[in-house]
């Protein structure tokens, strides 16, 4: 049972939006908004954070890991050239 109630202050262009928003859903302007909110979840905060946080993470990660990548590319080139020399040496008759 629904027994409290929320003032929301908005813009007339806003009422005026919600209220077309609720008719063209064939609902009331307090069912769209309860629904906007359940919809929207609490948990969106959480994951903002969350997301915040991996996103710190992932920069201080990136110096090391292109590091990483430089190597593995250099040890690439060197196996590359070694390989290629190995193919240009004249073979040894028998």
């Amino acid at each position: 049972m629904k027994t409290q109630r929320l003032t929301l202050l908005v813009s007339p262009e806003d009422k005026h939006r919600y209220r077309s928003l609720a008719k063209e859903r064939g609902m009331n302007m307090s069912e769209l908004m309860r629904e906007a909110v359940r919809t929207y979840g609490v948990s969106s905060i959480d994951d903002t954070r969350e997301l915040t946080t991996l996103t710190q993470e992932l920069r201080e990660a990136i110096p090391a890991m292109r590091k990483s990548v430089r190597q593995a590319n250099a040890s690439v080139v060197r196996a590359l050239a070694s390989i290629a020399a190995r193919q240009h040496k004249p073979s040894r008759a028998r």
